[in-house]
């Protein structure tokens, strides 16, 4: 498994797509953790299913990094951008390759 991170609309997905040709796409990790909060899912059951689903073949994660910026004033969103960073963490660890992209220019950082 490998991880691509960066801002929204900095160009992930046709950095992912041009770098793991091959490869099967998790797009919108973030998202994903939001809607399995919403439907009272622990970090740790979503840190399982993500690589579980991800377990087998070659599989590509992309997540917006949402830890940078302003610390949002509703309790629900600070929760959520917590869990995604501590979850995309845990990803890193098992990651392969992690890349950062910034600008369509990605960066190998593992």
């Amino acid at each position: 498994m490998n991880l691509v991170i960066g801002g929204s609309y900095q160009g992930k997905t046709e950095y992912a797509l041009n770098t793991f040709p091959k490869a099967r796409f998790f797009n919108q990790a973030h998202l994903f953790i939001k809607k399995r909060l919403s439907e009272d899912k622990t970090q740790e059951e979503i840190l399982a299913e993500i690589l579980e689903t991800t377990s087998e073949g070659q599989w590509v994660i992309i997540a917006d990094e949402i830890g940078n910026g302003v610390v949002p004033m509703d309790a629900n969103e600070r929760n959520w951008r917590d869990i995604a960073g501590q979850i995309l963490i845990e990803l890193a660890k098992e990651a392969t390759e992690v890349h950062r992209v910034v600008l369509g220019i990605g960066q190998r950082i593992k």
